[in-house]
């Protein structure tokens, strides 16, 4: 089973050898960036001390979004990114953050229906955004509510 914690500098050679699941993948500056850096966090999957999938947040004030999500293409469709999205929805609800926001390729049919039974809605969409080998890609922007944590003693 796979265990999930935050991303620390010493996990940044194996986020980086898992690039190889976005087009296009990151820099090493830009994801040392992304894992160390204020208002920004990186949970990672792990078996054993094998990085399997990571998901990569930026936050400013009450909203935060989801820049990256992936998993080795090997452990695909086994709800790890799932598992990932929950913990990071968690975690920011603890932030105080409210509302988590995505862009996703339109193409891209098993991401979201994975967001929509996370109870992303679509926001907009962003014509051309993706490129492609023979032309761009629409990306669709997406939403969703987080919910708070209750104080004790409040009203629910």
């Amino acid at each position: 089973m796979a265990d999930g914690r935050r991303l620390v500098p010493d996990d940044l050679a194996a986020l980086c050898r898992l690039q190889v699941c976005i087009e296009p993948p990151w820099s090493e500056s830009l994801l040392r960036q992304r894992i160390e850096g204020a208002g920004s966090f990186g949970l990672g999957l792990f078996e054993g001390d094998a990085l399997i999938g990571f998901a990569l947040f930026s936050c400013l004030f009450d909203e935060a979004e989801l820049l990256q999500v992936a998993v080795l293409p090997s452990r695909r469709r086994q709800g790890l990114a799932r598992k990932l999205l929950q913990q990071g929805m968690i975690e920011l609800s603890r932030q105080d953050v409210s509302r988590l926001m995505l862009e996703v390729r339109a193409s891209n049919a098993a991401a979201i229906a994975l967001y929509r039974t996370l109870g992303f809605g679509e926001d907009g969409r962003r014509p051309n955004y993706y490129p492609l080998a023979g032309g761009h890609e629409d990306a669709l922007l997406m939403s969703c509510q987080l919910p708070q944590p209750q104080v004790p003693g409040s009203p629910r």
